[in-house]
């Protein structure tokens, strides 16, 4: 038998029966109940007519039931399309539709949605709603569950079979299917386990993203096969993340620097006990020095920092920085993972010297299989045999990555590239200044120029002349911002992660 995905399950009972496996708000799963539960509902989905390599739609926020959904389809070899609960009603349809998922899993808070597009998803023969006050037209999952067999059975899946299929590409454009296999998303655990030193079974992880996103999923995954705990929540709220880190003794989180930001204002109002917390990884942005010494000293005192580049078509990990690193520069995100090969390039996929900007493309097991049903896009983005990020980066003499910018986020301003990762992080050093991005807007002189869209510290007054002077003192004059736009939030992907710029261009296009 290989050990597929939802094996490690099956392992885990006999060797952890009554460790807690996962936790959501006020509901936990043993190991031994984890495993019983996804046994009884994958017998009744199979009864139903799900089988090997059959797509089943999941729509619903964080929740034990959609973890232990994840893991009967992973054990029936069934591809699970997990669905963006924040995205748009056509957004949700297209993607059922277009990967033709029969099966659709859904929350009741979402019943009102499903409602709306249920007619337009013919395709669909069965769905099973999460929740109380069951509509006519689907079938309670707690009654799916209750009269199966709880008992193991044989698990017929192969490591190069499909897992999963996620959206991605949504900050750019139309999102893409990646279709990440059991291989992949194992070749990720390996990885992660052996150099983020976690997780062992006697790590417990609060992790705030949505189980839709990769980075959530993949960790997950990776609890799930160590015989850690895994615990999220409905939706991030710092106060209750710091209980749970007090109350469960959590030892590892994953985060951004809007999470990191929300969590030490929480803590400049209550002091929370996080002494048990061993490490965090921050991802989804630059995280600047002065926000890791205020972590390091005043959030979580007792854990090493670990910084990662990642995107979902690598399932998701590609680099990470350990605390023993000594980047000759900050901002680096370490070096490959073990599995992992890592060049810069030019457009002709000539690879570049250390210091030069170049495109990251990758090697390795954790590639994505493809596109789901878009050969064109495959083959652009895997030619040669590597996957191209639309990234940009360069190493340094030491071998540590640095990740510059996104392709399409690149200034262009009198035939200049201006990238934009440079001048946020001169901004980020703004006493000020909460958050800031900048972005290249239209300029009948220069093709392009930086605007500079800024959020204000709370209370403090601040002009766009201080902005741009500020900037003038640390970057050659061709990078500095020529204008500068206030606003009250950055236009984000879901739980703080990537601010969409691409909104940010449209809104700005034409004021200079």
């Amino acid at each position: 038998m290989e050990m597929t995905l939802g094996y490690s399950v099956v392992r885990n009972a006999r060797k952890y029966p009554n460790k807690t496996a996962i936790l959501c708000e006020e509901d936990r799963r043993t190991y031994r109940q984890l495993n019983e539960r996804s046994n009884r509902l994958a017998r009744a989905l199979m009864s139903l007519g799900l089988g090997q390599g059959d797509r089943i739609a999941t729509l619903s926020l964080n929740s034990v039931a959609l973890m232990e959904a994840y893991i009967a389809h992973l054990k029936i070899g069934a591809i699970t399309v997990p669905l963006n609960a924040w995205g748009t009603d056509e957004e949700i349809r297209h993607q059922a539709d277009f990967t033709g998922c029969a099966f659709f899993v859904f929350h009741q808070d979402f019943l009102a949605r499903v409602e709306r597009i249920r007619p337009l998803l013919a395709q669909v023969k069965e769905w099973i709603f999460i929740g109380r006050s069951l509509p006519s037209f689907a079938r309670s999952y707690e009654e799916l569950i209750a009269p199966n067999s709880p008992e193991d059975f044989p698990i017929e899946v192969q490591e190069e079979d499909e897992a999963f299929i996620l959206f991605t590409g949504g900050t750019t454009g139309v999102p893409k299917g990646a279709v990440l296999t059991h291989r992949s998303l194992l070749w990720n655990i390996i990885s992660v386990t052996t150099e983020n030193q976690s997780p062992t079974p006697e790590d417990t992880i609060y992790y705030p993203m949505p189980l839709f996103h990769t980075a959530a999923l993949s960790r997950f995954l990776a609890y799930m096969y160590a015989g850690g705990t895994f615990i999220v929540s409905r939706e991030f709220d710092a106060q209750k993340c710091l209980e749970i880190i007090q109350r469960e003794r959590v030892t590892a989180m994953t985060g951004n620097p809007t999470i990191w930001g929300k969590l030490l204002q929480e803590m400049e109002k209550k002091k929370y006990d996080t002494s048990s917390m061993r490490m965090y990884l921050s991802s989804q942005g630059f995280l600047h020095r002065t926000m890791q010494q205020a972590i390091e000293t005043r959030l979580f005192p007792n854990a090493q920092t670990f910084v990662s580049y990642a995107l979902t078509e690598a399932s998701p990990g590609v680099t990470l920085l350990k605390p023993e690193d000594q980047p000759r520069e900050p901002g680096s995100v370490g070096k490959p993972y073990m599995c992992t090969e890592v060049r810069i390039v030019d457009e002709e996929d000539r690879d570049l010297p250390p210091g030069e900007v170049g495109e990251i493309i990758i090697k390795g097991p954790t590639v994505m299989k493809e596109y789901y049903k878009n050969p064109e896009e495959t083959a652009q983005t895997l030619r040669g045999g590597w996957l191209h990020t639309g990234d940009l980066g360069k190493y340094d003499q030491d071998g540590f990555l640095y990740f510059v910018d996104r392709k399409k986020d690149m200034i262009k301003s009198g035939g200049l590239n201006i990238y934009s990762q440079e001048v946020e992080e001169v901004l980020a050093r703004h006493p000020k200044i909460a958050e800031a991005v900048v972005i290249g807007v239209p300029d009948e002189k220069w093709g392009e120029t930086v605007k500079a869209v800024v959020v204000v510290k709370q209370g403090e007054p601040l002009t766009e002349q201080e902005v741009i002077g500020h900037c003038k003192e640390y970057l050659a004059s061709y990078k500095k911002p020529t204008s500068v736009a206030f606003v009250e939030a950055l236009p984000k992907t879901p739980f703080g992660g990537k601010v969409l710029k691409r909104e940010l261009r449209e809104r700005f296009s034409k004021k200079t």
